[in-house]
């Protein structure tokens, strides 16, 4: 027999990776047409007009599948988690609540603005039904990222009451919205988000204008194009690192198993170093670069500072070791991408387009890849750093799962699905555009 757990959790985790790619495309996009739409009436350039109106048939599409993405994911927690959605249920539903309402926000906006663009004679009135769009999109990211929050961070019940006798009791459905870690995540998250999914555009462009002729207007058009994702992302990465730094900050005080793990910390200590590398080998640490007093600094800001160690806690409830190297990972990508960044700033001051050195544009294709890798790593650190737990320090993930052995059939065809949700996806972007020439709508 199957072990149903291992599967809920394969499925949950699989779905999660690929349906933060498509959420991620439906939060930035909206910003990319806004801002080109917003550029083109103050400009009266035409090729800006263009850029918005083909980026948001991607929008649409995105929209879309995301939408169907994200009704899989609710309906496996449901499946899948039962016990964690009761509790869910009656402390935190209102998160999901309010999140169907900007749902219905961007669904609403999204379809006026698609359908109404040239119902408006005032071009600045149809601009701003994009303003509703972006709100929409960033409020349901919003809601989701502070259930997440909730289930790091829980607050809004009894705890105690609920660990001793398992009933809810002194119920405040309103904590959620204020957790202890509430805004630090959801900004980070945001900033994130916006980041990802405008390097991920880029990245099309870029490759769009490694193949199309300089001196064409394809290669205008992705230009200009180009110039504003890269703006948004500059922009993004900037509150993606001070948010990163504020989330590992305020881990250190609310999850300290994860800040452990994650920072390879065994014992409780003080001139903690910052290992760089390394992989637990028969319960030691090895194959590492320590920097001298350096962790304990960044985390308590004096070297006499002590960080937690995962000895002080049951070794049942130590998360998977293997979130230091993807901490590692993180963190070199992050170097990796602002370098890329602080190059191109000194190409433009120095030359002033950077964007027509060829170059450039591969590094731009390959700096979007690593953007994606470097969002999904944070993800597997966060939700494996809180293992055992699915709600820290309250409920584990063998207490919420469904141990049916029905859900084994159902993971491998809802996997199966999921496995041709991006290349899918891809397919009808490509047939769309295909039936729409660039040139034509450039002329």
């Amino acid at each position: 027999m199957f072990d149903p757990v291992i599967f809920d959790r394969a499925l949950i985790g699989f779905s999660l990776a690929v349906h933060i790619i498509l959420a991620v495309m439906g939060i930035a996009i909206p910003v990319i047409v806004s801002a080109a739409e917003f550029i083109g009436i103050r400009t009266g350039n035409q090729i800006y007009e263009t850029i918005a109106k083909r980026i948001s048939v991607a929008l649409v599409i995105f929209f879309a599948v995301g939408t169907a993405s994200g009704m899989l994911v609710a309906v496996e927690l449901f499946a899948l988690w039962p016990s964690f959605m009761v509790l869910v249920g009656q402390v935190a539903l209102l998160t999901v609540l309010i999140e169907v309402g900007f749902f219905f926000l961007e669904a609403v906006f999204l379809a006026i603005y698609i359908y109404g663009w040239d119902s408006f004679k005032n071009r600045y009135a149809h601009w701003a039904m994009s303003i509703p769009v972006i709100i929409g999109a960033g409020g349901s990211a919003m809601m989701i990222t502070m259930l997440n929050a909730f289930m790091n961070t829980p607050v809004g019940f009894n705890i105690q009451n609920y660990l001793a006798t398992g009933t809810l009791s002194g119920i405040n459905p309103l904590a959620v919205f204020n957790g202890p870690s509430t805004w630090v995540e959801v900004s980070h998250v945001l900033s994130t988000s916006y980041f990802t999914g405008a390097m991920i555009v880029a990245a099309y462009l870029a490759y769009r204008m490694l193949r199309a002729k300089r001196d064409s207007k394809v290669y205008e058009y992705h230009a200009k194009a180009l110039r504003i994702a890269l703006a948004i992302s500059a922009i993004a990465i900037i509150f993606t690192i001070y948010t990163g730094i504020n989330s590992i900050t305020a881990m250190y005080a609310q999850q300290p198993e994860k800040y452990a793990a994650m920072e390879a910390d065994l014992i409780p200590q003080s001139h903690a170093p910052e290992y760089i590398g390394g992989l637990y080998i028969n319960g030691t640490l090895q194959y590492y670069i320590p920097i001298p007093d350096m962790q304990s600094v960044l985390a308590t800001g004096s070297p006499n500072g002590t960080v937690p160690g995962l000895s002080s806690y049951p070794q049942s409830t130590w998360p998977p070791l293997i979130i230091h190297p993807l901490f590692d990972l993180m963190v070199i990508l992050g170097f990796a991408l602002g370098g890329f960044f602080a190059l191109v700033a000194i190409l433009y001051l120095l030359r002033r387009t950077p964007l027509k050195v060829r170059p450039i544009l591969w590094l731009t294709l390959v700096a979007g890849s690593l953007s994606v890798l470097l969002l999904e790593a944070g993800w597997i650190v966060d939700e494996l750093g809180r293992q055992p737990w699915i709600i820290y320090g309250v409920m584990t993930v063998n207490q919420a799962a469904n141990y049916s052995q029905s859900v084994v059939p159902i993971t491998i065809v809802l996997m199966a699905v999921y496995i041709i949700v991006v290349p899918f996806t891809l397919y009808v972007l490509k047939k769309v555009f295909d039936g729409r020439p660039l040139e034509k709508e450039l002329r």
